[in-house]
């Protein structure tokens, strides 16, 4: 596996591994002793640490490189739609000990997974179907377009937004 040590690449892959062995860290914490805050925060650490892998390995060259080049651009590691409810479930979970993950929660992240399917057909078009970049013609990311950076922007604005909202309500009701 080639990855070219920079100043830039090197310094993204100390927080990337303090990021994935504190997310992980997080995830045990929350199995062995079954709390759902840590296992939201887990998911959330994670999300917000593979965001940043598109760089890293790009300043290590790999979207010069083939097969490297195939993965970056066909494996989604900026799960922005993900990142917004992440936190929102963590809010709720964390202020609420009776909060449970229901049926009517997984509309949160219906967008993440419409996401995940507009890639999965690119993937399948595009190495399956055609055998060629049709998608990819460009030699763009689609990670990086401009819609899904300002729509996962709005998401995780949003979420964000309703989770101080949900704090908010919760001191009111602490404090009478």
């Amino acid at each position: 596996m080639q990855f070219h040590f920079s100043v830039f690449s090197s310094t993204l892959l100390i927080f990337f591994s303090q990021g994935i062995v504190f997310s992980f860290l997080l995830l045990r914490k929350g199995i062995v002793f079954s709390g759902r805050p840590a296992k939201w925060l887990s998911l959330f650490c994670f999300l917000c640490t593979i965001y940043t892998l598109p760089w890293m390995l790009g300043f290590a060259g790999w979207y010069s490189l083939q097969p490297y080049r195939d993965i970056m651009f066909y494996i989604p590691f900026q799960q922005l739609f993900f990142i917004g409810p992440a936190i929102y479930f963590y809010t709720q979970s964390l202020l609420n000990p009776s909060f449970h993950f229901q049926r009517r929660d997984w509309l949160h992240l219906l967008p993440a997974f419409a996401y995940l399917l507009y890639r999965l057909v690119i993937l399948v078009t595009d190495k399956l179907v055609l055998q060629q970049n049709f998608f990819y013609a460009n030699g763009k990311d689609k990670n990086l377009d401009t819609w899904y950076q300002v729509a996962g922007f709005i998401s995780m604005l949003t979420y964000f937004l309703l989770s101080l909202r949900y704090y908010a309500i919760y001191k009111k009701v602490i404090y009478q």
